[in-house]
């Protein structure tokens, strides 16, 4: 069994003013693998706090797969690629 963490990137849902369904449809589609969510998360679209979460999701959580979902889109204020890299 692998250990995956599911970050959603949204300014206006980490401030609670969107509710997230692109996390919890992603729960649901993984639900038959042999994995185990350890932790889910939305996060606000800033370049440190994705960095932040990734690191913490390998370093701290041990997780085997990170997925990620949301991001402004194709525009300058998207940095979720960035950081990713």
């Amino acid at each position: 069994m692998f250990k995956v963490v599911i970050l959603t990137i949204s300014d206006r849902g980490s401030k609670g003013e969107r509710d997230d369904a692109s996390g919890p449809l992603i729960q649901e589609m993984i639900k038959d693998l042999p994995a185990e969510v350890i932790h889910y998360e939305i996060i606000p679209d800033e370049r440190d706090e994705i960095i932040e979460a990734l690191k913490k999701s390998v370093d701290q959580m041990k997780a085997d797969l990170i997925l990620t979902t949301g991001g402004t889109g194709l525009s300058p204020r998207d940095v979720t690629p960035d950081a990713t890299l």
